[in-house]
């Protein structure tokens, strides 16, 4: 196969060209040393050969280099295509840049030594081929970034790949509940700044497996009709407008887009949800 250096990263990974517009990042030991942009190298060379497979995952993968060392970049590539061939699995593109954040932050918090292992319930029994794909990604970020994460981290990646199940719409017209719920709160989320972060991971997480259940209780017709109390309502009202706000905002999304109706226990439990993931402080009316 004739490779063509595109692009050098470092010493040990290059961006190459294979013709027809197609590209993949090759990685080895000093394949790039001393390699300009223009010159050819064996695929004999490589240890690794990466398939940048369409435009949108280029483009994700141009705009983490931004910020993410190569190696957390590749690492995280190369896992997501090892779920697709081994494990048949399709996921959502977005994943590229989720599953890069997530081992980056985890990265960086390992090596100041402020790793923390996370609350996210167990869910294995539910989701085993997605634990069993964590499984082995585990594996393979502790050996191509030579660190040590603890098991406990298998559940977190496993969470990506739950949430990230999926075709694209451009690639696949067929548009699942779960993915369009996914989108509709990311959105709300994106536009007032909420991000998963150190300080918020376990709520983030804990929130993203409700969804998940909120899908199944859709779709199976078994939304909680349980009675709250009259007054618990008003009182998110009264002691955490912002998230009774954001809620509100998410809820009705779902329900225009979607076309369901969300009881007022559902409302409640995102409230509940979204308040710990944002820490808002009590707002006491006298």
């Amino acid at each position: 196969m004739r490779l063509v250096i595109r692009s050098v990263y470092n010493n040990n990974s290059v961006l190459v060209e294979l013709g027809k517009g197609k590209q993949a990042i090759v990685s080895g030991k000093g394949i790039g040393y001393q390699k300009r942009p223009g010159d050819e190298i064996l695929s004999s060379d490589a240890d690794n050969l990466l398939y940048l497979e369409d435009d949108r995952i280029k483009k994700h993968f141009a705009t983490l280099l931004k910020d993410v060392p190569i190696d957390i970049v590749v690492t995280s590539f190369t896992a997501i295509d090892m779920a697709k061939k081994t494990y048949h699995y399709s996921v959502l593109n977005y994943i590229y840049v989720t599953l890069t954040d997530h081992i980056f932050q985890m990265y960086k918090h390992l090596m100041n030594g402020k790793y923390q292992t996370s609350m996210v319930p167990d869910i294995h029994e539910r989701y085993p081929t997605e634990y069993a794909i964590a499984k082995d990604v585990l594996k393979l970020i502790n050996k191509n970034l030579n660190v040590h994460f603890p098991d406990a981290e298998i559940k977190n990646i496993a969470l990506h790949f739950i949430n990230a199940k999926g075709v694209d719409a451009e690639s696949d017209p067929t548009d699942t509940l779960s993915m369009k719920v996914n989108r509709i709160v990311n959105a709300v989320f994106k536009e007032y700044g909420i991000k998963r972060n150190l300080n918020n991971q376990n709520y983030f997480d804990r929130l993203m497996i409700h969804l998940q259940y909120l899908v199944e209780r859709v779709q199976n017709k078994t939304l909680d009709d349980h009675v709250l109390n009259n007054n618990i309502e008003q009182d998110f009202h009264r002691l955490y407008p912002k998230s009774y706000e954001i809620s509100g905002k998410i809820c009705g999304q779902l329900e225009s887009n979607l076309k369901i109706t969300l009881n007022e226990n559902e409302r409640g439990y995102f409230i509940i949800h979204i308040q710990r993931l944002i820490q808002e402080s009590e707002n006491v009316l006298p």
